[in-house]
């Protein structure tokens, strides 16, 4: 984050925290209870949020080298992140040429990737590289090369289109509102610590909403979170993102010094929110990535925790901080999405967002706009 962004924001936040209050919005909205339980809007969301919509789905330091790859399930898709020998990022369909079986699995380094079923290989620019009884096959065309799909990455993210009619220049520019911002990070220099994988059976929005407000942190992160950080937040949008911010409670200190003697780094922690609603988690150490995607019904999710750490911070300290967030996440924050999903379910009552809910507010709404 450059000091100017950190130094307003620092500035906003010791306000609210000394004002004891919150950003907030103009008013109290609805969401309907039907928005977590309607399979009809279930596939809308899946079709214009997430077939159709370049997805956020790696940050670029998880290939951090020229024949490096990476495989992820996005939606129903398997997907192989690529580095080509030149360095250059590809995106494909996991799938061999021959009988569709995967060609790779997890993380890792290789010049060739194998199939396990007949021993196809192929290069990581996707062109096949040799085949067992290759005089029985007809010579190598496209057909026999891995099924690209459209990819790039900018701000140090990994954007793909799933669908083929994703072209090239939506994926481009779907993060074009808060580039700047987001350059300002640093994150295509950061490295990766881990990937946690969860099922959960919660709607994918509701786990979206744990990252979007801070007035559960007094209750259900009373132990954990709550002991850190302040709820006194901050929240900007940029057209289809946002960006959220609540400070360390440490920030009070600022008030007993001149502003030119500040610390120049953010006090606190930022939330950044891509469309169509993944999160990035920036703090000191490093970043987190929070990616909720729509399980087979309502009330499921498939959910990626990713860890990843400054090269200017101690990596060590980086994992700690990025353990800590996840087990938070996994035992607090993911059981009461669960919770919530099965009383939604049983009342099927409609659900207000308070004023002092604002991001959720604007995410619901364009969520529904999406879905219009």
């Amino acid at each position: 984050m450059d000091k100017r962004t950190a130094a307003e924001l620092n500035r906003r936040m010791l306000e609210n925290v000394r004002a004891n209050r919150t950003d907030l919005a103009s008013q109290e909205i609805t969401i309907p209870a039907e928005s977590f339980q309607s399979p009809e809007r279930l596939a809308q969301e899946r079709a214009s949020l997430f077939i159709h919509t370049p997805q956020p789905v790696a940050f670029a330091g998880e290939l951090p080298a020229p024949n490096s790859y990476l495989t992820l399930d996005v939606l129903d898709t398997p997907v192989l992140l690529t580095r080509d020998e030149g360095g250059v990022l590809h995106a494909f369909i996991n799938a061999c040429a021959h009988r569709g079986a995967p060609v790779a699995s997890g993380s890792g380094d290789a010049r060739a990737l194998v199939c396990p079923f007949h021993g196809w290989s192929f290069t990581t620019a996707g062109k096949l590289r040799g085949r067992p009884a290759d005089a029985c096959f007809n010579a190598p065309t496209s057909d026999t090369a891995l099924q690209p799909l459209t990819v790039c990455e900018r701000s140090g993210i990994v954007m793909v289109g799933v669908d083929p009619a994703v072209t090239q220049a939506q994926v481009d520019n779907s993060l074009f509102e808060i580039a700047d911002e987001l350059d300002a990070l640093g994150l295509a220099h950061f490295r990766a610590l881990d990937r946690r994988e969860y099922r959960v059976a919660a709607n994918w929005k509701l786990v979206n909403d744990l990252s979007l407000e801070s007035y559960h942190f007094a209750t259900l992160h009373r132990d954990s979170v709550a002991q850190m950080l302040s709820p006194s937040a901050v929240f900007d949008t940029f057209e289809r993102h946002s960006r959220w911010a609540f400070p360390l409670k440490s920030i009070e200190d600022l008030a007993e010094m001149p502003e030119e003697k500040w610390p120049e780094s953010l006090q606190g922690s930022c939330t950044y929110t891509l469309y169509p609603g993944v999160m990035l988690l920036i703090n000191a150490l490093g970043a987190q990535m929070i990616r909720a995607e729509p399980g087979a019904h309502p009330g499921e999710s498939v959910v990626s925790y990713i860890g990843m750490h400054d090269p200017h911070s101690d990596p060590q300290a980086a994992r700690q901080a990025y353990e800590f967030g996840g087990d938070v996440f996994a035992r607090e924050d993911l059981p009461m999405a669960e919770a919530c999903q099965r009383g939604i379910n049983a009342s099927h009552r409609d659900l207000p967002l308070g004023k002092n809910e604002p991001l959720l507010q604007f995410w619901h709404q364009l969520w529904d706009k999406a879905n219009n």
